[in-house]
């Protein structure tokens, strides 16, 4: 299952899509937009915006109530749960919750990312390394993952979703638990990321990070989208 864009670059389009929770809970209404490949996407709003939603959509989590989406051109309504399982190999995900392994260190945790993909011991110790030191959590490397700070996990999280610089990268509320110097180097992190090649798709409410952003900023409001 690949995700790399055709020839039209777009990875992900999304069309008119609603999604409606039991009983008549309107989480996303008539929802359309497009990301081409190498895009970082600002999507901002409110808790409850539907900004968890949108991300769980493309991930398959959930499935929308009625409209398209896309993935590389692949209808994701369309797909068996084998295909759902290799698009999500390809998809690199940072968790509003995190959905660590509390038991698993910080390199195991990170390193299973790499290990789905059969990398080899070698590349993962060098990668899941410099991603440690990139995001300045070097000295947990050994420590079991529940035994973290918050802000500690959060980064765990950001580093397993980036292991692979995979093709399309989804990070719900990254930098929620993290202060300045934190923040900063996530930030980083994801813009080396995306001059690589990574479409990014970055849901929060922190406006510090987009505020003087030259990349696209898209709103959602009551499960409706604008683009500003």
């Amino acid at each position: 299952m690949s995700i790399q864009p055709s020839e039209n670059s777009k990875i992900i389009d999304i069309v008119k899509v609603t999604k409606i929770y039991p009983p008549d809970v309107m989480a996303l209404r008539d929802v359309s937009f497009t990301a081409r490949r190498g895009e970082l996407i600002f999507l901002t709003g409110a808790s409850g915006a539907g900004k968890t939603t949108l991300l769980k959509l493309l991930t398959c989590i959930e499935r929308p109530t009625k409209g398209l989406i896309e993935i590389g051109g692949n209808d994701i309504n369309k797909l068996n749960s084998t295909a759902v399982q290799k698009l999500r190999q390809r998809i690199g995900v940072a968790y509003q919750d995190f959905r660590l392994l509390p038991k698993q260190t910080v390199f195991q945790n990170i390193a299973m990312a790499m290990e789905v993909r059969l990398k080899s011991p070698r590349e993962i110790k060098q990668r899941v390394n410099e991603l440690l030191e990139m995001l300045s959590i070097t000295d947990k490397r050994n420590n079991p993952s529940g035994k973290l700070s918050r802000g500690e996990q959060q980064r765990v999280a950001i580093a397993r979703a980036a292991a692979n610089a995979p093709p399309l990268l989804l990070a719900d509320e990254p930098t929620g638990n993290l202060d300045d110097e934190a923040t900063a180097k996530v930030m980083a992190l994801f813009d080396q990321l995306n001059t690589q090649g990574s479409t990014i798709i970055i849901a929060t409410h922190d406006t510090s990070i987009f505020k003087d952003t030259h990349h696209r900023l898209l709103h959602l409001q009551h499960g409706q989208i604008t683009e500003k």
